[in-house]
């Protein structure tokens, strides 16, 4: 490392590609050494930082385990550090550890608890995992201590946008440079999605099962999730149902045929929300194809 290098040059240089190549499922043996040795490079001036580089380098590998520890690591030399908490969950969510994300949310709440950019940003984390339910109370919080919770909240009904954009003077980052967090956007009668749950035996979480096991399946077929929506579906006949659609940065043949291998594995899967209708998931491309494009 040259002697110009701070450590925010190089955390800022590598963290931006290592969150994306996260999303996108990418898992470069040259990639990752690389990150390993910037981790290296930066274990004498920013010890916290390292370690969280380790972490992203394990996670690209699908070693989670090792990730987790990478960032408990970093949390234990700098515990008082929101942002590297977010981070810790945005990790567990692009890959689609939701059940570790609902872990992780729980420990770190109080913590956050004042921190409006960062409640922010883990309100929309826990949306894009399908953690509707406790994104709701967080977002509810946020308007009980005098932030931004949204008007539409005072009606008992939940939109959100995307999260804050790391970049922006008001994120939960300083760093400048570093990769926006995934966005989620959706809407929904908290009370009445509770009590149709209830009625189903499902507890507030079961929403989240198949959105992570999508996330996680779309990741082993390379495919970068750009966002998550979700909408509140009310029936006239039965419960209301949760639709949520799946965001990918692809066409549309590529993303039908990832949707219909996914809609074979839910069969396998059994998820209960799936079964009794209480939910339902859709793969969107965002990328035109260009059929008469010049091929020549």
């Amino acid at each position: 490392m040259s002697n110009s290098a701070t450590p925010d040059t190089v955390f800022n240089d590598t963290l931006n590609e290592a969150f994306d190549a996260l999303k996108s499922g990418v898992n470069d043996s040259v990639a990752v050494r690389r990150l390993r040795k910037r981790a290296d490079e930066l274990s004498s001036i920013d010890a916290a930082g390292a370690w969280e580089l380790r972490a992203y380098a394990s996670a690209m590998s699908s070693l989670f385990d090792a990730a987790d520890e990478g960032f408990a690591r970093a949390v234990r030399l700098q515990p008082a550090n929101s942002n590297l908490k977010v981070r810790w969950l945005a990790m567990l969510c692009v890959t689609g550890q939701a059940g570790k994300a609902k872990e992780r949310f729980v420990e770190f709440r109080a913590a956050l608890d004042g921190n409006f950019a960062a409640m922010q940003a883990v309100t929309s984390l826990l949306g894009y995992v399908g953690l509707l339910y406790d994104a709701f109370l967080l977002r509810e919080r946020v308007a009980e201590l005098g932030g931004d919770g949204g008007c539409a909240i005072l009606e008992h009904e939940f939109g959100i946008a995307s999260a804050p954009d790391r970049k922006g003077a008001d994120a939960p980052d300083n760093r400048e440079g570093a990769e926006s967090l995934p966005s989620s956007t959706y809407k929904f009668s908290v009370e009445n999605a509770v009590d149709d749950l209830s009625a189903q035996g499902l507890n507030v979480d079961a929403w989240s099962e198949p959105v992570g096991c999508a996330i996680q399946f779309l990741r082993e077929r390379q495919l970068k999730v750009l966002a998550v929506r979700s909408s509140f579906i009310p029936h006239e006949y039965g419960p209301a149902s949760m639709h949520f659609q799946i965001l990918i940065d692809d066409v549309i043949d590529v993303t039908s045929i990832a949707e219909s291998d996914f809609y074979d594995l839910l069969v396998e899967r059994d998820f209960p929300i799936i079964l009794s209708g209480g939910a339902s998931i859709a793969f969107i491309p965002t990328i035109d194809e260009a059929i008469d494009a010049d091929l020549t």
